[in-house]
């Protein structure tokens, strides 16, 4: 009598609990929308489960038309017989309300309630199923409809990690508790350990997280941990993975060795890893073509996806392990920078970009020394060549403002870098990490600042050329371009944040090194003229077959004159608000290269306000050269 008075009050309490999200109280949905329903085995939370659903939404994110519907068995925390009888009546309800296109279902609970009830309540429907534990693809046969990916742990690759990084640790203390998922996992080791001669292998899987914890403490040099599943003690109290992992790296003394992604990050030594994410964008993807196609023979209805070899630096330290004693191809997690190989890289394109900017200026000279004698020689002309004379005078003179701004920062720039190399060279230098993200940080700005005055003396010194500068128009994705231009900014900068707003992919075809010099030249002055703790709005976008990159800062701001100044192309030499020198040639080249590729710069700014550029591009054919 009192089992079934609680089964009746779980399942009361069950369907109002869900009634509130059941499909009966929802929208209807549209005539060119398509359900999709996803049934996880576990509770939203868990890091397992919730990085299959990142995996599912992100096949899934930019079909607005697809609604996915997400329930969860919760399983790891409800396993007894009435609460299994609830569900069944709880869905059997619900199965009547929404019709599904397919069904994903994620790890061995929902898998089996969909191969128990899944004809009955969502009859002909595909089933597309993830991360299920020991299965027999024999049993599909039974289920035609029935696609997916199995959970298959790689517990020889990671046990053969183990014996090749300590090779004198010959025990294995195996924890994995006795739910249906440890038990499934219990039976795939079974036929793996009897294969590793001379390791002696260890299991618990009746615990409370106390005795566990003094079991560990004792464990001596002669160990190391495999951490398999640890959701529940032997009293049916729920562990989740964070809290579980974090209990036993409170008290090993071991290196902690696993196959799930879910405790990287967390103190674990690393294994043979496999990856909820792709699990849940596999099936993704499979239900994405079943919706779209009909059952195929081409199909394959089982399907094991592999696993990589994963370790955390922080842990090859602590136990002293080199990255040559690990296995081919390892993936290695929160390993530094090299501190050293950053400074000499640095010191080594310092280099290179001031002989090639010595270069640049002796050509440069050569063309100054060859327009003065054109001077003479048009001074012996017409009136209207004296026109073209005064003409020619501004562009000496810009030319030699050029050269002295230019010889101004690169002083700046190389006595940068001889202050950093005394200073390094000296017997008693010491350095701390600090110190050393400080040195990081002038190279870099170093690099930088000096590659910028390179680039705006290469494109100004091309323009200037009789023909004017060739041009090679390739496709190439304008997102892209923004985003890695956008990571090298972040890196030198501290008081100035980036927005940024990008959707997929804006392909063009035109000149990439132009439209990259053309970019970093507005972001740079967005930066520039940025106050501490400002923000750059980066945004992107077409319209009328023509394309818009937009950079708005809330930094200086400039008034109508300076804008107009701009527009007519003379150089703007104004000190940036942290200090940054500019050669005033920027804006100006920019200008002329929009011209040649038939493109506009719009300026927006009020002063003390911030401004707006936006450059417009148009599209070229890849054929058209200039």
């Amino acid at each position: 009598m009192r089992k079934l008075l609680a089964f009746c009050i779980i399942s009361f309490l069950l369907t109002i609990s869900t009634i509130g999200s059941s499909p009966i109280f929802a929208q209807p949905s549209s005539k060119n929308e398509t359900n999709v329903l996803v049934l996880h085995s576990y509770h939203q939370g868990l890091a397992w489960t919730d990085s299959i659903t990142n995996g599912i939404r992100s096949v899934f994110k930019d079909r607005p038309d697809i609604n996915l519907i997400f329930e969860y068995l919760d399983t790891k925390r409800n396993y007894n017989e009435e609460y299994f009888k609830a569900l069944q009546n709880i869905y059997k309800v619900k199965a009547k309300q929404m019709p599904f296109k397919a069904i994903i279902t994620s790890d061995n609970a929902a898998f089996d309630f969909m191969k128990d009830y899944g004809s009955k309540f969502y009859p002909n429907i595909p089933v597309i199923y993830c991360g299920v534990n020991n299965m027999d693809p024999d049993i599909l046969k039974d289920y035609p409809n029935f696609f997916g990916y199995g959970e298959k742990a790689d517990h020889y690759g990671t046990i053969s990690a183990i014996k090749r990084i300590f090779p004198n640790r010959k025990n294995i203390f195996i924890i994995n508790d006795n739910t249906e998922t440890g038990q499934a996992i219990q039976k795939e080791l079974k036929k793996i350990t009897p294969q590793f001669k001379g390791l002696n292998f260890e299991s618990i899987s009746e615990f409370t997280m106390e005795s566990l914890q003094q079991t560990i403490r004792n464990l001596d040099d002669s160990y190391v941990i495999y951490l398999l599943v640890l959701n529940r003690d032997k009293n049916g109290k729920f562990i989740s993975y964070q809290k579980g992992i974090t209990q036993i790296k409170e008290v090993a003394h071991v290196p902690i060795f696993g196959s799930w992604d879910f405790y990287l990050n967390k103190g674990l030594f690393g294994g043979k890893i496999t990856r909820g994410y792709e699990q849940g964008e596999r099936a993704g993807m499979l239900a994405l073509k079943l919706i779209q196609e009909p059952f195929t023979n081409d199909i394959p209805q089982f399907n094991n996806l592999p696993s990589s070899y994963v370790f955390d630096y922080n842990e090859l330290i602590y136990f002293n392990v080199s990255k040559s004693q690990l296995p081919k191809n390892s993936i290695i997690l929160n390993e530094p920078k090299d501190f050293d190989l950053i400074l000499k890289i640095g010191v080594i394109s310092i280099i290179i970009l001031i002989v090639l900017v010595l270069i640049l200026i002796i050509w440069l000279k050569i063309k100054q020394n060859r327009a003065k004698a054109l001077q003479q020689l048009v001074l012996e002309k017409t009136s209207k060549l004296n026109e073209t004379n005064i003409e020619l005078e501004k562009v000496i003179q810009n030319k030699n403002k050029f050269f002295s701004i230019l010889a101004h920062d690169l002083r700046g720039s190389i006595g940068v870098l001889l202050n950093l190399s005394t200073f390094i060279n000296n017997d008693d230098f010491e350095i701390s990490e600090e110190e050393k993200d400080e040195f990081n940080k002038d190279i870099f700005h170093v690099a930088t600042r000096t590659n910028g005055l390179l680039e705006d003396l290469f494109y100004w010194g091309t323009n200037q050329l009789k023909d004017g500068p060739k041009l090679t128009y390739t496709e190439f994705d304008i997102n892209e371009v923004l985003t890695e231009m956008t990571k090298t900014f972040r890196i030198n900068l501290s008081e100035v944040s980036f927005e940024i707003d990008f959707t997929g992919e804006l392909r063009i075809t035109s000149d990439l090194n132009i439209c990259k010099f053309l970019f970093r030249n507005i972001i740079q002055n967005a930066i520039k003229y940025s106050y501490k703790g400002g923000k750059i709005t980066i945004r992107s976008y077409s319209a009328n077959n023509l394309f818009y990159i937009e950079v708005k800062d809330q930094g200086l701001g400039m008034s109508k004159e300076i804008i107009e100044s701009i527009y007519q192309k003379n150089p703007i030499r104004i000190e940036g608000l942290s200090g940054q020198k500019t050669t005033g040639m920027g804006l100006p080249t920019v200008l002329d290269y929009l011209d040649i590729l038939e493109g506009q710069l719009l300026i927006e700014s009020e002063t003390g306000k911030g401004s707006t550029f936006t450059i417009v591009l148009r599209s070229h054919e890849e054929s058209e050269q200039v």
